[in-house]
């Protein structure tokens, strides 16, 4: 999710940017779009989101702190490669705005993890609602903004249990998405990649939904903090 958004907003515009971030969350909705937003992913972007997934998917919880605010300082950076289209493409302005949100997520940590966990429910909205729906994609807001809600919601009341879901799902589609980026610079696979991928668009969500199941096992089985604990 958050790497297919980090990729897309450097030709974002206020005009389209609720679409473009709502494709981004919905797996299943065209496929093609996904590639080519991975393809533009730059290395060393890929390198550092398939990091921090790997992170997040194994040991998010206990490092939730760090966790959120490195994900805000992305966050930031990418929502401010997409205000300066409007304002003359200043880096400026990314590197600003992700300093700015990586500074005030650590003093408002609960707040900063509703809203990273909406992010996080979005996304399984979005996606589940497309495969439930094939026929009714563009209505996938709607399921974006039920699990949007309903994570956010939830962190305040069950704070360690959506952390662990939040860090696996999220850390599992930046971990894969990243990946999947790094392999498509490879020219020798490229191609190929891209094809499998392309014929067979239920394999991303099936491999993110795999690695989001063993990172929340794995945090669960290595968490010995009791459920109601909230830091």
């Amino acid at each position: 999710m958050t790497p297919l958004i980090f990729a897309e907003v450097g030709d974002l515009t206020f005009s389209n940017t609720w679409e473009t971030i709502l494709n981004s969350l919905d797996l299943f909705r065209r496929p093609d779009e996904i590639l080519n937003m991975l393809t533009s992913l730059p290395i060393v972007g890929a390198v550092v989101v398939t990091a921090v997934g790997v992170a997040c998917v194994f040991r998010g919880y206990k490092w939730h702190k760090p966790v959120v605010v490195l994900l805000s300082l992305m966050l930031g950076f990418a929502v401010g490669r997409m205000i300066s289209q409007d304002v003359g493409k200043s880096a400026v302005v990314a590197i600003s705005l992700g300093v700015l949100l990586a500074a005030i997520a650590s003093p408002l940590l609960k707040y900063a993890v509703a809203i990273f966990a909406g992010i996080a429910g979005a996304g399984i909205g979005a996606t589940v609602w497309s495969f439930f729906n094939p026929g009714e994609t563009a209505l996938a807001w709607a399921g974006a903004g039920m699990g949007f809600i309903t994570l956010a919601l939830l962190s305040f009341i069950f704070f360690r249990i959506v952390v662990i879901v939040f860090t696996s799902v999220g850390g599992a589609a930046m971990m894969v998405m990243g990946s999947v980026a790094l392999l498509l610079q490879i020219d020798s696979i490229s191609a190929q990649v891209q094809e499998q991928l392309s014929l067979h668009p239920g394999v991303l969500p099936l491999v993110v939904v795999t690695a989001a199941v063993l990172g929340i096992v794995h945090q669960q089985g290595n968490s010995t903090e009791p459920a109601g604990e909230e830091e």
